[in-house]
């Protein structure tokens, strides 16, 4: 499987011990030039250069997403990014491997409700809850969520809409504690986002691979490792 390039001693050696060989590749997620892989109409040309829109690869895995990126979208870079990120941090604080992606005191859940359906259109929304599993309430967190941006339903008037973090291709939003007044107490469980979709005839007709992907909503607390919960768009609808 291929996964973000992590330097290391082992990765650079050099016969002149004063220098040392780099074999990373700073690499564009969304390209820069628009004949490029992945490039993104909406993004600025700042937004285009901006640490956000670039991922350290090797340079064969660097070569190869852009020689497909069908294959390697945006969404599955941003993904290699954001767990090889949440790695390294356990790494920093000294944490071991089988505690990187489980938070035995929090949960994520991920559900839709039915708004209006006809024969022409399905309107959903896509709630987000957090449960507290522990014993001291949360008071600090941070939710991601990541859908197909061609099911979002105006995504851009959202207040929980991320533009830099989003694409032609993802409708990026997060919530945080900042969101709501109260903290999650013990045995509670607090709807902490929603999230409207839909799907049409069009969209039916003409998805593609649409209800493979994914919609992905990630929780980040302070000390704990970061927890996602997904599940194909086929399975959040029944058009």
């Amino acid at each position: 499987m291929l996964e973000p390039f992590v330097p290391t001693d082992h990765d650079r050696p050099r016969s002149d011990t004063q220098r040392i060989v780099n074999i990373g590749v700073a690499a564009h997620i969304t390209a820069a030039a628009v004949s490029g892989p992945r490039f993104d109409l909406t993004l600025t040309s700042e937004q285009r250069g901006s640490i956000a829109n670039g991922i350290w690869l090797c340079q064969n895995c660097a070569k190869l997403i852009d020689n497909d990126s069908a294959r390697y979208s945006v969404q599955v870079l941003n993904d290699w990014k954001t767990g090889a990120e949440a790695s390294a941090l356990a790494e920093i604080e000294g944490r071991p491997a089988s505690d990187r992606s489980v938070d035995d005191f929090a949960e994520l859940g991920l559900s839709y409700r039915k708004l209006r359906i006809s024969s022409e259109r399905h309107d959903y929304r896509l709630e987000v809850t957090l449960s507290n599993l522990g014993s001291e309430p949360i008071t600090k967190y941070q939710v991601d969520l990541a859908m197909p941006a061609r099911i979002a339903e105006q995504p851009r008037t959202s207040v929980l809409y991320v533009q830099d973090r989003s694409s032609a291709d993802i409708a990026f939003f997060r919530v945080s504690d900042r969101n709501h007044r109260d903290p999650i107490y013990p045995g509670d469980t607090k709807l902490v986002g929603t999230f409207e979709y839909f799907v049409d005839n069009d969209l039916f007709w003409n998805r593609g691979n649409l209800f493979e992907q994914r919609i992905r909503a990630t929780l980040y607390r302070p000390g704990f490792p970061p927890v996602s919960v997904e599940k194909p768009v086929g399975d959040l609808q029944n058009f």
